[in-house]
């Protein structure tokens, strides 16, 4: 991963209600994006909307992110258009431009948008990954050719650049997203007392070499403060 960009974009509003604005300089360009995350865009900007299939739509629905995904390019003779997203919950945006090949691993959720290039799948977690909080499934992104994408995160987004052999401790409700190939595994961390009422029950334990990002909230506390003032015992 690089600091390149195929495309021309500025994030503003960090770091607290961040937004990408994206510029599509010509026809050919085209961004996809989760249904629900653009904010606005210059007339002349053509959106449309697909599935991809009614499989993998549901593969993604399954995994916490849309079932379908819009996607927004230029016409022929058009000048650039501006397209910006935003993240669901407040909080900041980054972009990871990925080589060819390169393949990450993302949370639920976080997903955005990206250039084309970027493929967008889903994964088993396994049972582990479900009883820690973050669901059965997670998402894959793939760059079958250099390509873009901005990831969203509740609160502050830090990056952890593991040196070979360091190892790094996560709250399962704060990871955002990792590299193929790092070791990493699930345990509970403290004695039975710490897992039961301690709230920090669940964590992942990551090996370097390798880079993590994380998030410093984790909405599903948000949404447990929220309930009772909601009426929902």
């Amino acid at each position: 991963m690089s600091s390149e960009s195929l495309l021309k974009f500025e994030i503003i509003g960090s770091p607290a209600f961040a937004s990408v604005k994206i510029t599509l300089s010509k026809p050919g360009q085209e961004v996809k994006a989760e249904a629900g995350a653009m904010i606005y865009m210059d007339g002349h900007v053509h959106m449309r909307t697909s599935a991809g299939g009614f499989k993998k739509g549901l593969k993604r629905m399954f995994s916490g992110e849309s079932f379908f995904q819009n996607f927004f390019s230029i016409p022929d003779g058009a000048p650039p258009g501006r397209v910006a997203f935003a993240f669901g919950a407040p909080g900041d945006i980054i972009h990871m431009h990925l080589n060819q090949g390169e393949k990450w691993t993302l949370s639920k959720d976080v997903y955005i948008c990206g250039t084309t290039s970027v493929e967008v799948s889903t994964k088993r977690g396994g049972l582990k990954q479900m009883f820690s909080g973050e669901g059965y499934f997670l998402t894959d992104i793939t760059a079958t050719a250099e390509g873009d994408v901005w990831i969203g995160g509740y609160g502050h987004i830090e990056k952890h650049e593991l040196a070979p052999g360091e190892e790094l401790v996560v709250d399962n409700g704060v990871m955002m997203a990792f590299q193929e190939g790092m070791e990493h595994k699930f345990s509970k961390v403290g004695g039975r007392k710490s897992f039961i009422a301690g709230g920090e029950g669940v964590v992942i334990r990551y090996k370097g070499p390798g880079i993590v990002y994380t998030q410093s909230r984790e909405l599903g506390l948000l949404a447990g403060m929220l309930r009772p003032f909601m009426g929902i015992p």
